[in-house]
């Protein structure tokens, strides 16, 4: 995560995990990334792995690749 836009694409994605809740998929990341006319697969997986190594979001256990806002605290 070296740019600028990179870091805002990715506070965009916790932004709106947080609001919204629930599961976070891969599918439902690109939902919020078309609205910034980005549509790469790779890009929001990337992402939400990256906020789960962060401490933001922890796994759903049973469900490969599916993420959840870490109510725990996680990382700042």
């Amino acid at each position: 995560m070296s740019t600028s836009p990179d870091r805002a694409r990715v506070r965009t994605l916790l932004a709106v995990a947080r609001r919204e809740g629930g599961i976070w998929t891969t599918r439902r990341a690109q939902g919020v990334y078309r609205s910034l006319g980005i549509v790469q697969r790779g890009t929001a997986r990337r992402d939400l792995a990256l906020l789960a190594d962060r401490g933001h979001l922890v796994a759903v256990p049973g469900h490969d690749r599916a993420y959840r806002i870490n109510q725990a605290g996680g990382a700042a």
